[in-house]
């Protein structure tokens, strides 16, 4: 005799899945089918479960076109575009405390999304990551306050690598911990690369395998 194949349950909507069960339910009751087709054929269908990382996915990518639009928005204002016109004016030490101020207000904006809605681990991400951009024009513009023209710039890396480590351990944040190692690896490449004179040498030791140590 042989073996009778088992298919898995057909997945449908809560509501389609509502509607079967109800009508399989009264068939029982009115005598249309018996107990055991009545079981096979609840057996046979399941509620699908809702796809959380699929629309996280797509949140994402709806919140980059979302910014890129608002950013078109603000360039097409003339009265923002000339308070921006007068940010970016002013001298490198005013608009590295003007973005660490956008910096600030960023982190903790995904800090309460993270909070209120921790299921989107996406959209909060995206967040950071616009942080994560707007600390990096800040230790850029302090470099540029602070620059004496001796080219040693490496030092901005190394502040960098601090504060997204400090910020990820905070957090924490998987994605501001990573862009805090990647700032770490950069001021090594670029420090050994001063030292040696952006030589192709430090202590005997090419670039890839300064990394490697």
């Amino acid at each position: 005799m042989s073996e009778q194949k088992t298919h898995p349950p057909l997945a449908l909507g809560k509501k389609q899945y509502g509607i079967i069960a109800q009508a399989i339910e009264r068939w029982r009751e009115g005598g249309t089918i018996d107990d055991q087709l009545a079981e096979r054929l609840s057996n046979s269908i399941a509620a699908a479960s809702f796809d959380w990382q699929r629309t996280a996915r797509y949140a994402f990518i709806v919140s980059i076109f979302c910014l890129v639009i608002a950013v078109g928005a603000v360039l097409a204002d003339e009265v923002l575009l000339a308070l921006l016109k007068r940010i970016f004016n002013s001298p490198a030490i005013v608009k590295c405390g003007f973005f660490s101020l956008v910096a600030t207000g960023v982190f903790r904006y995904g800090l309460y999304l993270r909070k209120r809605y921790p299921h989107r681990a996406y959209g909060n991400e995206s967040v950071f990551f616009l942080g994560v951009l707007a600390l990096a024009v800040a230790v850029f513009f302090l470099g540029v306050a602070i620059d004496t023209g001796s080219g040693h710039y490496s030092l901005l890396f190394l502040i960098a690598s601090a504060l997204y480590a400090l910020l990820g351990l905070w957090f924490p944040s998987k994605l501001v911990w990573v862009f805090g190692l990647l700032s770490l690896g950069a001021w090594m490449g670029t420090e050994t690369g001063y030292v040696s004179g952006y030589g192709m040498y430090f202590l005997g030791m090419n670039y890839p395998l300064r990394f490697v140590l």
